[in-house]
């Protein structure tokens, strides 16, 4: 008798149970599963549409960054009365476009200046012919894009070294090349096949 009792009032708390349980109806029809950016993040839940290929995401699907601070500069030098850049400045060319290469979002400016010497404007358009000769080199050599590049001339406006010496002279006929801004890169997804970072 006690245990038709105990399996009456087990039968009767377990199918209370399975009445309280609702069914599984599936997600809502306008849930969307997709991954239009392929960051591992479901359109549903991504917070960053068109995150770049490769890279790290949180799990809002938006990129980690890393800023850098390594930068750019050069400095070439003219001949008197010059826009002819010497071809012993070739290779530290190819030094800017591989870092620019290297790092594709990056803008440089191209800065042309004039010794003291001669009429103002005079000076102001020989510096802008040897900053566009250094601009279209680095275009037509070393396939750098248009858009990637600015164009300066500031003529005899700022003087590298005072005086009209021939030292001097020589010194405020030049162009200088240098990073526009702080840039930042996003940090790249792991994977095996990502090479090991020395510390």
């Amino acid at each position: 008798m006690r245990r038709l009792a105990l399996g009456l009032a087990l039968a009767a708390l377990l199918g209370g149970c399975s009445q309280a349980i609702s069914p599984y109806t599936g997600l809502p029809a306008n849930y969307d599963r997709r991954d239009q950016d392929s960051d591992g993040v479901i359109n549903q839940r991504d917070r960053c549409a068109n995150t770049e290929q490769g890279a790290k995401v949180d799990n809002y699907g938006c990129s980690a960054y890393q800023r850098h601070d390594d930068g750019y500069e050069l400095m070439v030098f003219f001949e008197h009365d010059s826009s002819q850049l010497g071809s012993e400045y070739y290779p530290q060319l190819q030094q800017v476009a591989d870092f620019l290469n290297r790092y594709p979002q990056v803008k440089i400016s191209v800065e042309g200046y004039a010794s003291a010497s001669g009429e103002q404007q005079y000076n102001l358009a020989l510096s802008q012919r040897r900053a566009q000769q250094v601009r279209l080199l680095l275009l037509d050599n070393y396939g750098i894009v248009a858009e990637r590049v600015e164009l300066q001339p500031f003529g005899e406006a700022q003087l590298l070294v005072q005086g009209e010496d021939v030292q001097s002279e020589a010194a405020n006929r030049r162009v200088r090349v240098y990073v526009q801004q702080q840039y930042r890169t996003v940090v790249p997804k792991w994977s095996v096949y990502t090479p090991h970072l020395k510390q």
